[in-house]
């Protein structure tokens, strides 16, 4: 065998070996990661121990998850390689999740962005567009953001126009109570 074919074969048993580890690292990763959590079990026994004790049936069970400050970088202050790393990194955990454990709502509890109480009209279109495509979901799994102080401000930097900029792109209110499956 000549050392060209060696060389070639170390090459291409390298290239494998890396583009493998990539795809590990930046794919399958999330899966090792999620198929090991799950809902808790809830046992109700017997068909009479569907009611509760006051006669009423029993509620179904929910499967919510719950999301904090995701803190998506803006056009001011957010470097392109890390928000392509953390938007990437964040978008498949959240994808993966939706795919395996299958939510019925999602809630996303503030601080969407990082940069919302600066953000001019344009730069605030663009992260609601970013956001939307990291966060995309089924017609079947319910998502509710809530306002937080990163996307319309801290104390005296809050106005009007930022909360109502926020209620339209999500399209909810500060004041909205959410009702799934009898669970509020």
């Amino acid at each position: 065998m000549s050392c060209l074919s060696v060389s070639c074969s170390a090459v291409i048993v390298l290239f494998g070996a890396v583009c493998s580890v990539f795809i590990f690292c930046e794919y399958l990763i999330y899966y090792a990661a999620i198929l090991q959590c799950g809902w808790p079990g809830i046992d109700h026994g017997s068909p009479a121990s569907e009611r509760s004790a006051d006669g009423q049936p029993e509620p179904e069970v929910l499967r919510a998850m719950v999301l904090s400050d995701t803190h998506l970088l803006g056009a001011v202050g957010g470097h392109w390689f890390d928000k392509l790393r953390r938007e990437w990194q964040m978008e498949r955990a959240f994808q993966t999740a939706l795919a395996l454990l299958r939510p019925e709502v999602v809630f996303i509890l503030g601080d969407v962005f990082d940069e919302g109480k600066w953000s001019s009209p344009k730069n605030w279109d663009d992260d609601v567009c970013r956001f939307q495509k990291m966060f995309r979901h089924s017609s079947d799994t319910e998502l509710v953001v809530l306002v937080g102080n990163h996307d319309i401000g801290f104390h005296y930097e809050m106005d009007w126009f930022k909360l109502q900029r926020f209620e339209k792109a999500f399209n909810t209110t500060s004041n909205r109570m959410v009702t799934k499956k009898g669970v509020k």
